[in-house]
This record gives structure tokens, sequence and C-alpha cells, in this order.
């Protein structure tokens, strides 16, 4: 009898088991939810070099490089900071480039600073001209050792002595240099023509007598060519050098390099220590030991390629980049009929062609030389050309104006008013030089004709504050109109407060005073945005399980959130809700336990109905 019994519980237990089993696979066709997914220790798991993406629907092939193949942004992580998934329209595939006002350089992205911004670091000087050898960082951006100013903003480099690399004349600064159309480097036009040097006599190799014996055939072996680039690897499995075994467990190219087709070899970005076999972009050339581009070419976004650059300003063009030979101020005009064909022009608003210097030579500011009013821009304003004694022009402010920061300016101006800068504005009090008009500042509003104070605005009593629910408070030594207690400042109104999640709304500003900034106001409640989650009375960004963490806030887990932790910086299940590898979740006891209790309360009633 207690054979039958044991046999009984033995069954229930196999009946349980299977049952948890439809949560786990077996082979790769129960992983279709994630396509392309495999079953690996019971699990669905994408293979190595894949990586999961659109929520776990479909493995992708990883994004390791600047340009790589992507689908989502987080793939192109490799790039540090400031990086996205690029798309065109509304296609589903992009490619891994830095986000706007970025460049890539030297494995990441980094803001850009022109010529004369403000910078920390040099990799983040980068001018429209791109060129990222061109500045330095000396507190702003300058030109670098080795390049010379040609005019505002542009640094070229300097050849100085002749065979160095030019495009332009003015590159070879050394007497009587000039620029080599056909070589692009720099000869002496003084120097007497010399002679190409003979080529090298044509003679047989030389080789060592054999001693093969009648009838052998020579044999060769073709080399072996290994294919290194996404193979497995982990610790036990190391990539050969230099590849490196990423988090996907795969091999890839180090920073600063990206693999060729075959995936044999990894080859130099633009700026990457290099050999010439490793630098194989359009135009590129190994100097001094890097990849880098001939002098005063101009280096692809790609940062694999250098752009072509044009001699004459009537050459044809594909885009910019092929003008900048001729200043910033130069661009690749519209195409001309009646064929498409483009080429290079002056930019009429910022630049005059200057043949004598082959540039497109900005417009003279106040102070520098001219030869007609028409070479004079201060700001929007053509001003004088006024010659000297000596015949010498010079760019000057007509007599009813003055000279103020590069500019041709008046004073005692009034609302509605055209305007140049906000000194000018100075008929009404707090008017400021706004789109070319003078109007009110920020913190103000036109009453009639004269600038009344807002929120943020300075004030005296209340009555000086026009805004619903605002009054005159001192706040860091400053009477500024603000809106009162339990209210939020918002597009200049003042909102009532709420008390948090799900909480009626008008503006967003009302749901993060009470949720924090990922508060939204979305459909008339308060809500986190996507990304986050509510709990403990803020938003927080969504952490699953077994994620870093530092607060248990930060843990989600949908509806069964609060059976999650953060334990050692890690989010896990509470003690009370163990977790499941068949479910994936933090499971009840309680449910544990009555699976238990019906398992053994079936196997006394089966026992006890056999005694009876």
């Amino acid at each position: 009898m207690w054979s039958n019994n044991f046999l009984f519980i033995f069954a229930c237990s196999l009946h349980l088991s299977a049952v948890l089993a439809l949560w786990s696979c077996s082979e790769d066709d129960d992983c279709s939810s994630l396509a392309g997914s495999v079953c690996r220790s019971g699990s669905c798991a994408c293979p190595h070099g894949h990586q999961s993406v659109l929520g776990g629907s479909l493995c992708a092939t990883v994004a390791p490089y600047h340009t790589s193949a992507c689908v989502e942004s987080h793939q192109c992580s490799r790039l540090f900071t400031s990086f996205e998934c690029r798309r065109s329209g509304n296609e589903r595939d992009g490619k891994c480039f830095c986000q706007e006002d970025h460049h890539y350089f030297r494995g990441r992205c980094w803001p850009i600073a022109e010529y004369g911004a403000t910078c920390t670091r040099h990799e983040e000087c980068l001018s429209v001209m791109r060129d990222p050898f061109s500045l330095r960082c000396d507190g702003t951006c300058v030109c670098a050792t080795g390049y010379y100013s040609r005019q505002r903003g542009e640094c070229r480099k300097i050849a100085a002595a002749v065979g160095e690399g030019c495009v332009l004349d003015e590159d070879c600064q050394f007497p009587g240099g000039a620029c080599n159309v056909n070589t692009f480097r720099c000869y002496d036009v003084n120097a007497p023509p010399t002679e190409p040097p003979p080529a090298p006599p044509v003679t047989e190799p030389i080789t060592e007598p054999t001693t093969a014996e009648p009838g052998d055939r020579p044999t060769t072996e073709e080399p072996e060519i290994i294919v290194v680039e996404g193979q497995f690897c982990d610790l036990n499995n190391p990539c050969p050098s230099p590849y490196q075994c990423s988090k996907f467990s795969s091999c890839v190219c180090p920073v600063g390099y990206y693999g060729n087709e075959a995936g044999t070899l990894c080859l130099a970005e633009l700026g990457s220590p290099s050999t010439s076999e490793q630098c194989v972009g359009l135009l590129a050339e190994v100097r001094d030991g890097v990849c880098t581009c001939p002098a005063n070419f101009f280096f692809d976004e790609n940062m694999r390629d250098c752009v072509k650059v044009t001699r004459r300003i009537t050459d044809s063009c594909v885009s910019d980049m092929n003008c900048f030979t001729f200043g910033s101020a130069a661009r690749c005009g519209p195409p001309q009929q009646p064929w498409p064909l483009r080429s290079c022009e002056c930019i009429p608003e910022l630049a005059v062609w200057d043949a004598d210097r082959n540039i497109c030579r900005f417009f003279a500011g106040i102070g520098e030389t001219c030869e007609v009013d028409s070479d004079c821009l201060a700001g929007e304003l053509e001003i004088q050309c006024v010659k000297d004694e000596a015949g010498q022009g010079y760019c000057t402010c007509p007599e009813d104006l003055i000279a103020v920061d590069g500019l041709c300016v008046t004073s005692g101006l009034v609302l509605g008013e055209a305007c140049q800068v906000s000194l000018e504005c100075s008929g009404t009090e707090n008017a400021v030089c706004t789109d070319g008009v003078c109007s009110c500042n920020t913190g103000y509003q036109q009453v009639d004709d004269f600038c009344a104070p807002v929120i943020g605005g300075t004030c005296s009593v209340d009555s000086d504050c026009v805004i619903p629910n605002t009054a005159c408070f001192e706040i860091d030594n400053s009477m500024t109109c603000q809106c009162k207690e339990r209210f939020v400042a918002y597009d200049d109104e003042c909102w009532p407060n709420v008390d948090g999640f799900q909480s009626a709304c008008n503006v967003t500003a009302q749901c993060t005073q009470a949720l924090g900034n990922e508060g939204v106001c979305l459909e008339g409640a308060c809500a986190c945005v996507e990304g986050f989650h509510h709990r403990g009375g803020r938003c927080w960004p969504i952490t699953g399980l077994f994620e870093v963490c530092n607060r248990d806030s930060q843990c989600f887990l949908g509806d069964l959130t609060e059976r999650v932790v953060c334990r050692n910086s890690l989010c896990q299940c509470d003690f009370s809700y163990p977790y499941s590898e068949e479910l994936h979740t933090c499971t009840s006891s309680a449910s544990k336990m009555a699976g238990s209790l019906f398992i053994m309360a079936a196997a006394i009633l089966y026992l006890y109905s056999n005694k009876m």
C-alpha cells in the first residue's frame, strides 16, 4: 500500500514540475517570442555577438563601432556619451553617430567647441572645417601649434618647407613657397627646375641554387585566413591581440579601430596610431605613426575617410565640405540648369569673393581695412569705408552712430522700434532687443507703453505684480514677483500644487513639483515619463531584477514591485518573496506553500480513502 502511495505523491510532483516547465525552454523553437534567440541553460537568450532590442522581441547584431548598424540608441553605448542611432525618415535601422552638437574623435563623442568658444579639453575643439588637430584648448579654442589663422576661425596647417603638404599657395609659409596643384606639395618658385631621378635598373632576382630531384613539383601553400571578429570569447577563451572581448561575448576591435569586412583585421580610424595596412580610408595616410588626412584636407564625419577638396571656386562639389578650401563662409551651391551640377560659392550674407587670396573673405568689421562701402558690415548694417591720409580705407560707423562690440548703435529706442542690441532700447525701462525689435525683458510683459514685472521681475510692492496669485517677495536680497505659497510657476502663470501621483493636473510643472523632474501631466493626471515608475512618492528610473541600484525605490517589477528591494547594490527579491528561475519573478511564499499543501492534502486524502 505504501509503495502505491509513494507513486501517487511522485506523480503529483511530476505534474507540478511540468506546469513550471512551460515557462522555460528545452530547444530553440521554444524561443519564438525573442526572434533570433537560442535556448541556453533552459532560458531563451541572444547568441553571442547579439543583443536584445525592440523591447526584448529581437536579437540584433552588436554595434561596437562608430557608424555601426543599429536598431536602438543603447546599442551605441561603446561611444561612451551623447550617442544616438541615427536614422533616415521612418526607417527602423540606422547607424551609430554622435548626437547633434557633438563630434566623434578617439573613441567617444565630445561636445563641439568652435574657434573662440570656452573649452576644457583639446578634443572638444572643432570648427565647421572639420580637422580635429587644427585647434587646441587654451581656456578657449585657438589655432594649434603648426597651424596659421587665415581669417576669423579658420586654422590651416603650415607647410614650412619644400615637399610638405598643401592645398593653397598661402599654405606654403616660406619665401618663394607655392603649392603644386597636381601633387599637393610645396615647391620653391625661385629654385631652378630639377629633373626627376632616373628609374632604378631592372635586375633579375637572385635565387638560391636548388637541390630538387628530377620530377619534384614545387608546392605553394595559401596562408590560412583566420576570421576573428565576432568569435565567441569569455574568460577562458580570450580574443587574440589586438581584439577585445565585448560584454556580449564576441571579439571586437579596440576603441579607435574598426573591423574590416572579412573580420580578419582591425583598421584604424582617423586620429589613431596606425600602420599603412590599417589606414585604408579614402585619401587617408599615415603621418607620424597616426592615420590622418593630408595637410589641409578635411575629415569626414565617419572619421575614416578624408574629404576631397576643391582648388578653384568654380570647381564642382557635392557637399559644403568640398568647398572649405575657400573658408568657412564657402558652400556648395544649388544645381545649375540645364545640368544638375553644383559648384562652390560664397555665402552672400557673410562674405565676398577675394580672388587675390582665393578666399570667401568675411565682410570687414569696424576698424578693418576696406576698399568700398560694400566691403564693410557691422552686424546686418552696411557701414562706411573711410580712407585715411595715405589712401587706406577703414570700416567706420556713420556719424550719428557709435561703435559698440563690433556694431554701430544708437540709443533711446522704445518698445516696437527696430534695434540691433539691447543697449539701444534705453527709451523704455526693462526693455531689450529681441529678434531685431525692442521688447520687454524676461520677467516682464508689455502693458501699454511700459514693461510690467511678471514672475521673476523686480518689484517694490504686491500691486506691481500683475499675474494672478503672485506677490512681491524678497529672494537673495532682491524683491521679485513670485507665485504665492501652494502655487507653482509655469509659462508666466501660477498653477495650484497637486498631491502627487495620479492627481488631476493642467501642466507638467504641477507634477514635477510633486514627483520630481520625471513627473509629467498626461491626459489630465500626474504620471511618470517613459522609462520611469512611481514608488515612494517619486518617479524613479525603471531598474529590473539583478540590475544595479542604490535604493529600493529604483527597483521595478510591474505589479509586483513591492516584492523587490535593493540589496548589495542589486535589485533582488525580498526574502519574503523568493526568486523563481522558471518564472523570472519574485514568487509569493504563500503560493509555493499552497502548492505543496495541495499535493500533501491530495496524498493524505488518498491514504485516508484507502484505509476506509
